[in-house]
């Protein structure tokens, strides 16, 4: 019998595969179980995402009987881009912000979160020094004054429908105020050193920047946290969730038991960091590369934002839905069962076993 093509290719795939396992020898080295292995991945390295470096950095997830692959999680540098590796496959779990979850139930209605990480808009917006002198504005004046004194303004954002273009648009929604007409939005990335060196240069008057960008920015004299949700400077976005865990359904019916140990090593970390907030603050100066100051500044500013469990509130969910209708997001509310994991989650933190 004579083949061709394909078959071809696959006999010699399988002679391969046979000349490999035995030159190992019949003992070849145990590997951990697949099903009690996740491939994660994360937005970035940043504060929002310190409880899930903390689960790594204290070994939760290896408590738990949990293997990530590969350890430490890699950042993929947007959250378009995890959600895609998300969508696609090549990960199994993301570790990053609500909107992208918003954004991709749009095309996949078998998408859950599973855990809560950081409970407000960790997203602040920074003006440069000239802008204060000029508006006569500061941190402290009306919320109504300071978003109005950003009418006509170059403002930088990361990307046009990221979370940092959705919080420029919700305020000035929020006075009546065009997003598109009444301010220019400057894309100047995602990255932050370069959005505070885009303010410090004149090229942008004020930036929505995450934190610690603001207390950056403060430190080095190149402008002020002009707007800060976490701070409580916006009532309504008060609370918000922010930065999620998710995954596919499929994923939660195929490992069970292993989406029930990333669970339970994300609420070690969240008991760990409302437990020892000073050990929490010496580990966010190391996470982030920050110096004593910066870091005192950056945790006494943001450490009521970090989750106190993986169980995602629904008073949380809907702050964060009822922001993204008005940024213009999403069009209409998304239903938090059909969005929220919560009979796994509850399993999970129960120590239930049950898939």
């Amino acid at each position: 019998m004579r083949l061709h093509g394909r078959s071809q290719i696959l006999l010699v795939g399988m002679l391969l595969v046979s000349l490999s396992l035995a030159s190992c020898g019949s003992a070849a080295p145990a590997s951990p179980s697949s099903s009690m292995t996740l491939k994660v991945a994360q937005v970035a390295d940043g504060l929002a995402g310190l409880p899930f470096y903390i689960a790594q950095k204290q070994q939760y997830f290896e408590q738990q009987g949990l293997t990530i692959d590969p350890s430490p999680a890699p950042s993929m540098g947007s959250g378009s881009k995890l959600a895609e590796a998300v969508e696609a496959n090549a990960v199994e779990v993301g570790v990053g912000g609500i909107t992208d979850v918003f954004t991709i139930s749009r095309v996949d209605a078998y998408i859950r979160m599973i855990g809560a990480i950081s409970t407000d808009l960790l997203l602040d917006v920074v003006v440069s020094k000239k802008f204060e002198q000029e508006s006569h504005l500061s941190a402290s004046s009306p919320l109504e004054q300071k978003i109005h004194g950003l009418v006509g303004k170059r403002i930088g954002i990361s990307a046009p429908g990221s979370a940092t273009d959705a919080l420029v648009t919700y305020l000035l929604r929020s006075q009546h105020l065009d997003a598109q007409k009444d301010v220019v939005k400057v894309n100047v990335g995602a990255n932050s050193a370069a959005m505070l060196a885009a303010l410090q240069t004149g090229r942008v008057d004020a930036v929505a920047v995450g934190a610690p960008g603001g207390e950056q920015a403060e430190e080095r004299g190149i402008g002020e946290t002009f707007i800060s949700p976490s701070r409580g400077d916006v009532p309504n976005m008060s609370g918000q969730l922010f930065t999620v865990a998710y995954l596919k359904q499929k994923v939660i019916e195929s490992k069970p038991q292993a989406v029930r140990a990333f669970i339970r090593g994300l609420a070690q970390a969240e008991d760990f960091i409302q437990k020892h907030p000073q050990e929490a603050e010496r580990m966010l100066k190391e996470y982030l590369k920050l110096d004593d100051a910066l870091a005192q500044a950056t945790w006494q500013a943001t450490k009521g934002s970090m989750a106190a469990t993986p169980r995602v509130s629904k008073q949380s969910y809907e702050v964060a839905n009822q922001f993204h209708v008005k940024a213009g997001l999403i069009a209409l509310p998304l239903a938090y069962q059909d969005l929220v994991a919560t009979d796994v989650i509850t399993s999970a933190l129960s120590g239930s076993s049950r898939a």
